[in-house]
């Protein structure tokens, strides 16, 4: 270790505590940082996985054009049965799949003799289910099982509008493929809940073979895959679409963030949270290290002006003041890092529960991740902005008249 080393850390020992406020001042960025940070990335992935597992799974396979034009003529745009164990076979063999679902999408009414209301039905291969719409909670009743054909699990607010209990019988009607109307009975078997309140409003899920009867056809609107892990999402759908060119299926696949607007919304403003909230904190970092800073030149005015009395230059003051802020920078960084961690793991083992979000029907623990990305970043911001806020008191440092200086008092 050089002189100018060893002189900067001996100056930091030697005002304790003005080291200790600018260290604590660098500590407190880093670990609000860490935590807000890891804080956000966990909502991120608590909120993706349950549109996963919940609504969207990983990728959905459409008929060609139905994203397009199947909002206004949804008849037209199905994927035919006869097609359905080639294209599910293809998705397992092809792709790390766990379950390869079909779903019927329909709208129609649901009314309890008293009054009707407009629902979103969707018929379900209730097995196929379990695995790919583990995030959905029964709040009543039981599960759908296939033997159940006239069962129906409906959304929880849909549940408290009507005037039904469970076991109760509804009439549920739609418009069949022709056009006409059609009508079947179905039991309230349970109440459900999404996590989203706007979809809980109006969903219905009844077994596919009853939807399909409903609808006079033996199609589906989709498919819908859960892969073994989200991350292989674009690799399996590259896979997947030079596999139906091979096949000559006219197919097209969506991802979950294809589908996932109100996800991208929340992480749009997030993102925008986080960075203003950085901003602040590295300002307030910032100026508790330039006043502390600032104080300990003019506690040391006398020593500054000996060192240039015995020859120092302007550069090696400022040299000495930056290495001093290297230093202070490094160590607070790191305890920052740790600090920060610790803090991290702490909250999200007492499994605080968070208030229930806008347009959320569910309640979630807090947790905090401790992400790789984020404690690197952390450290090099808590690292720069300890260098940066010293440059002022360096250069002011640099500049004091020698004789004004020893006279200083």
């Amino acid at each position: 270790m050089g002189l100018g080393w060893k002189v900067a850390l001996l100056n930091i020992m030697r005002n304790g505590r003005r080291s200790l406020i600018t260290l604590a001042a660098i500590v407190f960025g880093c670990t609000s940082l860490i935590i807000f940070g890891g804080f956000v990335q966990s909502m991120y992935e608590g909120m993706r996985e349950s549109m996963i597992r919940s609504q969207l799974g990983h990728i959905q396979i459409y008929a060609k054009g139905y994203n397009q034009f199947g909002k206004a003529e949804p008849e037209k745009y199905l994927i035919a049965d006869g097609d359905l164990k080639k294209i599910s076979e293809l998705v397992e063999n092809e792709t790390d799949t766990l379950v390869v679902a079909p779903r019927l999408n329909f709208n129609g009414l649901l009314s309890d003799g008293k009054q009707s209301i407009a629902i979103t039905g969707i018929g379900i291969d209730a097995e196929k289910e379990v695995m790919l719409s583990s995030a959905i909670q029964i709040v009543q009743g039981d599960d759908l099982f296939p033997e159940d054909i006239s069962a129906a699990h409906l959304g929880e607010d849909l549940f408290n509008a009507l005037d039904v209990q469970i076991g109760d019988y509804l009439t549920l009607l739609a418009s069949t493929q022709d056009g006409a109307i059609n009508a079947v009975d179905v039991q309230v078997m349970g109440v459900i809940t999404t996590g989203v309140k706007e979809l809980d409003d109006r969903l219905l899920r009844v077994n596919l073979p009853l939807a399909q009867e409903l609808l006079y056809t033996s199609d589906i609107t989709r498919l819908v895959v859960l892969l073994e892990e989200t991350e292989l999402t674009s690799t399996s759908i590259a896979t997947l679409a030079s596999v139906f060119e091979q096949n000559n299926l006219n197919l097209e696949i969506k991802s979950w963030e294809e589908l996932a607007g109100y996800y991208h919304q929340v992480v749009g403003l997030f993102n925008g949270v986080f960075g203003f909230i950085t901003v602040i904190v590295l300002v307030i970092v910032a100026l508790s290290i330039s006043n502390t800073m600032l104080m300990a030149v003019m506690e040391r005015t006398r020593e500054l002006g000996t060192i240039r009395a015995m020859g120092g230059t302007p550069r090696q003051v400022v040299n000495l003041i930056l290495l001093e802020s290297v230093f202070l920078g490094l160590i607070g960084s790191l305890l920052g890092l740790l600090i920060g961690a610790l803090a991290a793991k702490g909250i999200t083992y007492a499994e605080w529960m968070m208030p229930r979000p806008p347009g959320s029907t569910q309640d979630y623990p807090i947790r905090v991740f401790v992400v790789p990305d984020i404690l690197l970043k952390t450290f090099l911001l808590g690292f720069c902005i300890s260098l940066v806020s010293s440059l002022y008191p360096a250069i002011k440092a640099s500049r004091l008249p020698v004789v004004k200086a020893l006279r200083f008092t």
